[in-house]
């Protein structure tokens, strides 16, 4: 192994901890190793940004803008409404879910399609008691799946498919996927039907825990006529620095105020609600000059001009990895946060002090326009349907089904590649007004690009440092006791493994010349393994980190890392024993 390998296998080495430490967010990280490998002069800044100008990166960039497209038409919230029916038997409603929505992830971005549908499905399954946990991982597991059946259904096949343009090979067109993706897509439904849903954990919705819970830290302090708080500011009252409460609105002569530290001044009869453990509090309420408040009836105190909103957080929020008080929320967004929901645990004390982490669920207080002024917002997703949105017009609705068929028939005839079809179909969108410009480059989710450029920089260099071929030779040597199929599944555990630790974009982009190399020292064809690297980085079943539609249904579910390995194990074990089958049947 030369040096420039050794000092590659240090950057991937630290790469992969600061990866799975979840100090930097992953685009960051991946680029900032592309970074160092051109310093240590490994890659040229040509061949490290040669990802960049990769054909499948630039396509995932339309597809962002088709989904916006369709999102605006309200084709979607139309179709999930008409698919579930008031049936309460969860097999039978999974089936209803699971089916259309790996379709339409064959043919579209499955982030948008999850993060569109969770508001519908979740608010449907309240509406009919059931609970939302019960169908959120299916639907997630669905997009997935339905990513499988086509070349442009998951950016992960477009980066297995940019890759093998770069080696001079034809590459896939757009169904020979299909071939493994719709065994798998009925396999994983099947799977859900007879077994899977028995695994789902039955967790109630956060707005739901929050109502139930209220009376365990929700308190009321009333402002007596004599109180030293009367006169002052909330922030002269020091009613910021309390410890285990947070200051969540006031209640004055029956109408609610959301707080501002420096502007609102405490009246005599205020009502102050705090969320927390008032316990240290109840030691000095009465030098305050506050007494306990418990109104016999609360109904003249229910705020009409305040609403509760359930929002999610992403990795690419500018939130992450800051404490609540340091990223100033309340005067930012003029909403509180009453309560975060982390992997399945509702926390409502020391929120001021709580670093935001991908995943997490915020509870807000906040005016009822609040979903009208930040629905656009790429701070936060919002999981309820409150969001105002204009109304859709039949014309859009007819321009955007007439671009989707237009893509399926002109790729099925092969009359153009899926980067010009994508290409065309975004420009004509926008002329057409369908979606405007500044939607389209706002729809366009940067982070994901800069993580696909970065890794196939850094998988270029795995294969000219000579790394892929030493990793290809080692595994070759189980070739004697394992043969080739033993091969096939030791490669797909492996990319298996490093996507779930990973990203699926990042292992495609590493597993991708690896994969090439075996081919070329067994004499096999490169389009076996690039399949394997495709459907192996695209399973993501067993936490919620390696694919980002299992991050954003983690919080709205009430989910635990541990929920992910119980249901999505048997799972990853059927969709491997079907996509190995096939390949030795389609290959071998």
């Amino acid at each position: 192994m030369n040096h420039e390998a050794i000092f590659l296998c240090f950057i991937l080495t630290c790469m992969f901890i600061v990866l799975i430490k979840e100090w930097l967010l992953p685009e960051l990280t991946v680029f900032f190793a592309l970074g160092s490998l051109i310093l240590a002069e490994i890659l040229t800044p040509n061949e490290a940004l040669a990802g960049f100008s990769n054909p499948g990166v630039h396509t995932v960039a339309f597809l962002f803008i088709l989904g916006a497209a369709v999102s605006n038409t309200g084709i979607l919230d139309d179709f999930i409404k008409r698919i579930l029916t008031i049936n309460k038997n969860i097999p039978q409603n999974i089936i209803r879910l699971m089916l259309p929505v790996s379709s339409l992830s064959a043919f579209m971005n499955n982030t948008p399609i999850v993060t569109m549908l969770i508001p519908t499905v979740q608010n449907w399954a309240i509406t009919h008691n059931i609970k939302p946990s019960k169908l959120l991982i299916p639907l997630s597991y669905a997009a997935i799946l339905g990513g499988t059946i086509t070349l442009i259904g998951t950016s992960t096949n477009l980066v297995v498919q940019g890759l093998l343009l770069d080696k001079g090979l034809e590459g896939f067109h757009l169904f020979d996927f299909s071939f493994i993706g719709i065994p798998l897509v009925l396999a994983g439904i099947l799977y859900f039907v007879l077994a899977g849903h028995r695994l789902l954990p039955e967790r109630a919705h956060s707005i739901k825990m929050f109502e139930d819970g209220k009376k365990e830290f929700i308190f009321k302090f009333k402002v007596r006529d004599d109180s030293s708080l009367v006169g002052k500011t909330i922030k002269e009252a020091m009613l910021r620095n309390l410890n285990n409460l947070f200051l969540i609105e006031i209640i004055r002569k029956g109408k609610t105020i959301i707080p501002d530290p420096n502007e609102d001044v405490i009246q005599a009869c205020d009502i102050l609600v705090f969320s927390g453990n008032p316990s240290e509090f109840m030691k000095i309420n009465d030098l305050l000059g506050l007494d306990r408040y418990t109104p016999i009836d609360t109904s003249s105190e229910n705020s009409k001009n305040t609403t509760l909103f359930e929002v999610g957080i992403l990795g690419n929020s500018p939130l992450i990895n800051k404490k609540i008080k340091e990223s100033y929320f309340r005067s930012k967004y003029n909403a509180v946060i009453v309560a975060v929901k982390r992997r399945g645990t509702k926390i409502t004390t020391g929120i001021g002090n709580l670093v935001v982490k991908p995943g997490d669920t915020l509870l807000l207080l906040a005016k009822n326009d609040f979903s009208e002024s930040w629905s656009d917002s790429e701070d936060f997703y919002f999981l309820t349907n409150s969001i105002h949105k204009k109304k859709p017009s039949t014309l859009d609705k007819f321009i955007m089904m007439f671009i989707i068929t237009g893509i399926l028939i002109c790729s099925s005839l092969q009359l153009l590649s899926i980067y010009k079809l994508t290409l065309i179909a975004s420009v004509f969108l926008i002329i057409s007004k369908t979606i405007t410009a500044s939607a389209a480059i706002k729809s366009i989710n940067w982070n994901v690009l800069i993580l696909m450029g970065s890794s196939i920089g850094i998988g270029n260099a795995i294969e000219s440092t000579g790394l892929a071929k030493i990793a290809a030779q080692l595994l070759t040597l189980f070739q004697s006791s394992l043969g080739v199929i033993g091969i096939l599944i030791l490669f797909y555990i492996i990319t298996l493994v490093l996507t779930e630790i990973l990203n699926n974009l990042a292992t495609a982009a590493f597993m991708f010349p690896i994969g090439y190399s075996i081919s070329t020292q067994l004499d096999l064809d490169p389009m076996m393994f690039a399949m394997v690297t495709a459907i192996a980085a695209s399973c993501s079943f067993l936490t919620p980190i390696g694919y980002q539609t299992n991050l954003l249904v983690y919080g709205p579910g009430g989910y635990k890392f541990t929920d992910y390995l119980k249901v999505g194990l048997p799972l990853s074990l059927i969709c491997m024993i079907i996509t190995i089958s096939l390949i030795i049947l389609k290959w071998l």
